[in-house]
């Protein structure tokens, strides 16, 4: 049975098609070693379909593929919560998605957005060195209850306070070159308050309605 096993790994090695498909973002021959939260099953021989099935869920940061054998239609794809050791392992072809880790805020510092119209003189920036308040807020149109479509490159879960994470989010998205939009969403299903996701955006599409959600893009 090893046997035979070792020598269908060897067949699902040389197969062209999943041979064409390993490059950006595949490593062959090996595996992260950790549980997974969730499995799925994808095409035979489309290790692609196992990446593509962690970029769109926000909580995957690495995936499994196992190699199917000889006659089986579906490949099994393991999608995990983080990046644990990298191992070999012939049946597998494994990868990460890059996306950030939690902005290092724990108190949730928080810019307001409101200008004071009192007549009071203007608060001095937030942090000494940075821009106002004005100006930081200034730099992004922002859409209460609007997401804006297209996928994130990075994206992580934290517990919202203050201005329920914006704030949060909005400084990660200005220390990004790469940032043109960001989400914070409070879905119930991947985020059950008092969580929030925030999503950075490097190509930004049309903004969609969701009450659960706080859209901003940069001028």
């Amino acid at each position: 049975m090893r046997l035979f096993k070792t020598l269908a790994i060897a067949v699902a090695l040389a197969t062209p098609a999943l041979a064409e498909q390993i490059g950006s973002g595949m490593s062959d021959g090996t595996r992260y070693d950790g549980p997974p939260y969730s499995t799925v099953g994808v095409p035979a021989g489309d290790a692609a379909a196992c990446r593509e099935a962690c970029r769109g869920d926000v909580r995957c940061y690495a995936w499994n593929y196992q190699r199917a054998l000889p006659g089986e239609a579906q490949s099994r794809c393991e999608l995990l919560p983080n990046e644990p050791t990298l191992v070999w392992d012939a049946e597998f072809i494994s990868g990460a998605i890059g996306r950030s880790s939690p902005a290092p805020d724990p108190d949730e510092q928080v810019i307001p957005r409101t200008p004071d119209t009192s007549g009071t003189p203007a608060p001095p920036p937030y942090t000494p060195g940075e821009p106002s308040a004005a100006d930081f807020w200034g730099q992004f149109a922002i859409a209460e209850g609007s997401e804006v479509s297209g996928e994130a490159y990075a994206s992580w879960n934290y517990v919202a306070k203050g201005d329920g994470g914006i704030t949060r989010c909005a400084k990660a998205c200005d220390g990004d070159s790469k940032c043109r939009a960001f989400n914070v969403r409070s879905d119930a299903e991947l985020a059950p308050r008092p969580n929030v996701i925030c999503e950075l955006k490097a190509s930004p599409g049309s903004l969609l309605r969701n009450p659960d959600s706080t859209a901003a893009t940069k001028r």
